[in-house]
């Protein structure tokens, strides 16, 4: 299967001459594979995009869309994705239910005409909304997708993408577990440190061993520090995730919309400087950018 990154930012689109390297547009990956459905995670403005290169293939006739979640920057971009609006194509999407609403209503909801003057009653395609939670579902001939909650202000879920004996994980907007109690007249400190631990055990599993794991990494370890319970995490907490999962290769994501090329190049850099030795089981790293391909 090959993975595209059509959109790797978070929050709001960042374009402009100091994002262009690595892209401005957000969350956004494509999962392809020969006789196979196209596999879409997240619709952010980068899926514009994808839509414009879909049409323009002829093969493509399926597609299934899973959102993480549906916070503004991870739905934006779909009223303009061009297959909605061709009955060519069947489109199958897929996410969590949260706030007494399901998936439908709250897609319709960004489409109505206040918003937006197509309505998805109006869109040609053949499209279906399925709302899921923690599962496992098989996709086409050949694709596995298995979903995990992860901690976000909004319910979340990471999805790994499993095919042929290889695996992709997709963990965008997750923010470490953490003790939510600092002392006794808040709650028992120790059951809260436990809960916190049982929930990171639980993700290592989930991604334990997976080839190319894609991971939130909006901040810095000093700029997380000023943003607990914001729902993202620091690049040196993703890294350790990673190392205690046995990740084949870390792709970090979502980054920050303040945050220039040079800026991006040096945190890696930082990063490899501080941890890099294959000895202590470091796990390969790089920058998630718009236009990458990872074959697996």
């Amino acid at each position: 299967m090959k993975i595209e990154f059509l959109g790797v930012r978070g929050s709001i689109p960042a374009p402009g001459p100091d994002t262009s390297q690595f892209g401005g547009n957000t969350p956004c990956v494509a999962i392809r594979a020969e006789d196979e459905p196209l596999i879409v995670l997240d619709a952010g403005t980068g899926i514009r995009k994808l839509g414009i290169n879909v049409i323009k293939d002829e093969s493509i006739n399926e597609i299934h869309i899973f959102f993480s979640h549906t916070h503004w920057d991870h739905i934006q971009g779909l009223p303009f994705f061009a297959p909605l609006f061709n009955p060519k194509y069947t489109i199958k999407m897929y996410g969590p239910v949260h706030y007494l609403k399901n998936l439908e209503q709250i897609l319709s909801q960004q489409m109505e005409y206040t918003y937006f003057p197509v309505r998805v009653q109006e869109l040609a395609a053949n499209i279906s909304f399925h709302d899921i939670g923690e599962t496992e579902m098989a996709i086409g001939n050949s694709f596995t997708v298995r979903t995990k909650y992860v901690n976000h202000p909004v319910v979340c879920l990471a999805y790994i993408i499993s095919r042929d004996g290889k695996s992709f994980a997709y963990v965008t907007d997750h923010e470490p577990y953490r003790n939510l109690f600092t002392d006794s007249s808040q709650g028992d400190v120790e059951e809260g440190r436990l809960v916190a631990q049982e929930q990171t055990d639980a993700l290592i599993d989930f991604l334990d061993g997976v080839d190319v794991a894609c991971i939130d990494a909006q901040y810095t370890p000093e700029e997380y520090k000023s943003r607990l319970g914001w729902g993202h995490s620091s690049v040196d907490a993703s890294h350790q995730l990673s190392k205690e999962a046995g990740v084949g290769e870390l792709v970090l994501f979502h980054h920050d919309p303040d945050r220039t090329d040079t800026a991006l190049q040096k945190i890696l850099s930082n990063l490899q400087d501080r941890s890099w030795n294959p000895t202590s089981g470091s796990v390969p790293v790089r920058l998630a950018r718009e236009g990458l391909v990872i074959s697996l």
